[in-house]
């Protein structure tokens, strides 16, 4: 199939979307009201099968794709963006301009979305994918390091899942795609976050095609630390990145991290859900918060999910919510 002109489109949030393919016209309705910036073609005409869902932050989409039947996608779209792939079933072949690349189960795929040609994925396929804007990976790797070109580094096309890692970068993308279809990213406090993270452990974990020396590791002062703890204690209530965090403090995020787990036996994130558990168990025990239900003063500190949310703080504080109010 003949590659098409792309158009160039603006990156922008989306909804959580679903789509349930069953007949060549219903991937060319996707294919011109749904939106996403490839075409989707069915490999064969009777009875093809395809179904999609996901959705789209500022910076970043995810989305799980499944096909008994396989299907051939083909760019439609100018996006300066990035693409990761983890193939669960089946196979994957992807052409670049470069050459071509086979991902299997197990394996992890990446790819800069201008250098794709198409995409074709067998019969019983499935995989969870993703893709990161250029700017939002350059501002991560230049956070991460204190690398201050504006080049992105060079990762492997193809990797296999098998390295801790690997396992666990895996892992958040999962968590954080269960997060999309849940939660609206533009309200929900913790998602900037754990988008953040996770574009620090891609760069962190995914095996790079040259070696690149590895950056100089300052050693934190104390007062940097400190500078970071009521940077944090001062926004508890919003939107927190760890880029921010530790420009606040003058530090790298990777020092930012070291000087968290070297002197308070913590993550930055750790310490970031612990203020905020801690500003809830206030809340609740204050008589100025009494008309908020327990479920409003969690979202206040970004709790979002009730059952989650009540297990995290009956481990803290040895009792529930619930039981903190009664007393």
């Amino acid at each position: 199939m003949s590659e098409t002109a792309r158009r160039p489109i603006p990156w922008r949030p989306q909804s959580f979307f679903t789509h349930q393919l069953h007949s060549t016209r219903s991937f060319e309705l996707l294919n011109e009201h749904g939106g996403i910036a490839v075409d989707f073609h069915a490999l064969r005409k009777t009875r093809p099968h395809l179904a999609v869902e996901g959705g789209q932050s500022r910076a970043m989409s995810l989305w799980l794709t499944r096909s008994t039947t396989g299907f051939l996608t083909v760019p439609k779209l100018e996006a300066d963006l990035f693409t990761i792939r983890f193939v669960t079933s089946g196979r994957m072949i992807r052409r670049n301009r470069s050459g071509e690349h086979l991902g299997c189960p197990g394996d992890a795929m990446f790819v800069a979305f201008e250098d794709m040609r198409n995409e074709e994925a067998s019969a019983h396929f499935a995989a969870i994918s993703g893709t990161i804007s250029r700017a939002a990976l350059l501002a991560s790797n230049r956070a991460l390091g204190g690398a201050e070109d504006g080049a992105c580094p060079e990762l492997e096309p193809v990797t296999p899942v098998e390295t801790l890692a690997m396992r666990s970068f895996l892992s958040c993308f999962q968590r954080l795609h269960r997060r999309l279809r849940q939660v609206d990213p533009a309200q929900d406090l913790f998602f900037p976050l754990f988008e953040e993270i996770v574009s620090y452990q891609l760069l962190s974990c995914w095996p790079r095609r040259r070696a690149a020396p590895r950056p100089h590791r300052s050693t934190p002062s104390s007062s940097s630390l400190r500078s970071a703890m009521e940077y944090i204690d001062a926004r508890l209530g919003e939107s927190l990145r760890l880029a921010d965090v530790a420009a606040a403090a003058g530090v790298s995020v990777r020092t930012l991290q070291h000087a968290f787990k070297h002197e308070l036996g913590t993550t930055p994130l750790g310490f970031i859900v612990e203020r905020r558990l801690q500003r809830v168990h206030a809340d609740l025990a204050s008589p100025a918060c009494a008309d908020l239900s327990v479920a409003d003063v969690a979202r206040r500190w970004g709790f979002v999910h009730a059952s989650a949310f009540t297990q995290r703080y009956r481990r803290r504080f040895g009792c529930t919510p619930t039981d903190t109010r009664r007393r």
